[in-house]
């Protein structure tokens, strides 16, 4: 507290706070100087007791009319409540008795961004620095303006102006890679940080920029050497570590992406998501016990991630113990009832486990929310034929093809349906349909349909084809 308040000493702040807070709730208007009311509303402020300083700032507004610092710091609270005209008709009127001051007109320009007036605040910014205000603040603030109005060339302009003052200045740099990504400036991103770097070897922050950048372009294992330098210069960066495990993933060098994760755990306390990567990759080494491992870890320190939920419902599902995955698919709908993929899964969950009705009833809302999906309706046809409803398992094909008449596995769904009702001439046509569509994928699906594999007459169709 006395750092913050270098001209008065903890006690004597403590029997400022203390004398004004009697008289306030005793509804009394003792006196007190400027600068005791300047270091009341300061404490308050500091403590983010608002009603308290509104309070401070109303007595001594009252008993120092005159002063401009009690009527500025009014038009603030006036702002942070909200009260934006009142504001800016304060702010213009302390404007008519000091034009010339930088930190009415900052506040000017803080209150017409509020209001939507972007281009009117950047001007009035621009107008504080002619006065003496602080340059680097300014361009921060003129920077997020044109953010605002999605100018990010412009904003990238002042941004630069920043760190050309002061290359140190982390914000700046995240500030500058977060315009240019959505911007979408992928190679200038690359090609400012690595300039960047060039100048100023040893700013870990543009080196860990430069390899977010190029990861953006998929350049990763350029990204892993910018990572690699941003740990020899800050070695527990943490987000390095983490940002070098997710290229090591897209270049499918599992284990070492694996230390990488681990890595950060040695620098900030261990995170859920982290360690649902973590699973992933051991899943894609093929060791489901490590996988569960983690994800399990992840919901414990994360209860609401819903991939890790489901993680675990598929890894359950592919070897085949579907009761054990129907309550953590469930729990991922729970968190997130909008995903339709979710959905989906607990269908495929439903129809393996033979709860057919519940099945369709879940790829029918899977269809109602989000009906361009390209394989629901094979999935959901084929419920309806193994329930003995045929005719509807034609409808919903046939409803599906009118979503997409593309769709290679609808056709091949025909042909299975024809093949069972004893029509193999219909399904060869269907099958030949399918297949001029989508070769490669037609092959691919109907070798895994083991009662038309055993069909000589279907095996003669696909060689054949197979021939051309």
């Amino acid at each position: 507290m006395e750092e913050e308040f270098e001209d008065f000493t903890e006690e004597q702040i403590e029997a400022l706070i203390s004398r004004f807070e009697k008289a306030v709730n005793n509804a009394l208007s003792p006196y007190f100087d400027v600068e005791e009311f300047e270091e009341i509303i300061d404490y308050y402020d500091l403590t983010h007791n608002n009603s308290r300083m509104e309070d401070a700032i109303k007595a001594a507004t009252n008993i120092h009319p005159y002063h401009l610092h009690f009527r500025l710091k009014e038009a603030q609270r006036m702002i942070s409540s909200k009260r934006f005209t009142n504001a800016l008709q304060l702010l213009n009127e302390l404007l008519e008795v000091e034009p010339t001051n930088f930190l009415v007109r900052q506040s000017l320009a803080y209150a017409l961004s509020k209001v939507g007036k972007h281009k009117k605040a950047i001007d009035t910014y621009l107008e504080t620095i002619e006065m003496g205000a602080d340059a680097k603040e300014i361009w921060i603030n003129i920077a997020y303006e044109y953010e605002s109005i999605s100018q990010y060339p412009k904003a990238i302009e002042y941004l630069k102006k920043i760190v050309a003052l002061d290359h140190e200045d982390e914000g700046a740099l995240y500030e500058i890679l977060f315009c240019y990504e959505v911007d979408n400036k992928k190679e200038e991103s690359v090609s400012f940080f690595q300039q960047f770097v060039d100048e100023h070897p040893y700013s870990h922050i543009a080196w860990f920029n430069l390899g977010i950048s190029l990861s953006n372009l998929g350049l990763y294992e350029k990204a892993i050497e910018a990572y690699d330098y941003t740990l020899a210069i800050e070695e527990e960066f943490s987000s390095a570590y983490f940002n070098k495990a997710n290229a090591l993933i897209n270049l499918k060098d599992y284990k070492e992406a694996i230390e990488n994760f681990e890595e950060t755990f040695k620098y900030e306390e261990a995170d859920g998501v982290t360690h649902l990567y973590i699973g992933q990759c051991y899943e894609n080494l093929n060791d489901k016990d490590s996988a569960l491992k983690h994800y399990f870890k992840a919901i414990e320190l994360n209860d609401k991630i819903a991939e890790a939920y489901v993680n675990i419902a598929l890894t359950y599902f592919n070897i085949q113990n579907y009761p054990k995955a129907l309550p953590f698919i469930q729990e991922a709908i729970l968190i997130e009832p909008e995903n339709t993929d979710y959905t989906y899964i607990l269908g495929d969950v439903y129809a393996e486990m033979e709860e057919y009705d519940k099945a369709s009833k879940v790829y029918l809302e899977v269809i109602k929310l989000k009906p361009d999906n390209e394989e629901i309706y094979f999935d959901l046809a084929g419920i309806y034929w193994n329930i003995e409803q045929r005719q509807t398992a034609f409808e919903i094909l046939d409803l599906g093809i009118k979503q997409s008449k593309n769709n290679f596995r609808n056709y091949i769904r025909y042909g299975e349906f024809y093949y069972e009702k004893g029509d193999k001439n219909m399904a060869i046509n269907y099958l030949s349909i399918a297949y001029n569509i989508d070769a490669v994928g037609s092959i691919s699906l109907i070798t895994g349909m083991t009662h038309l594999m055993e069909d000589e007459y279907i095996r003669s169709f696909l060689d054949e084809k197979s021939k051309v």
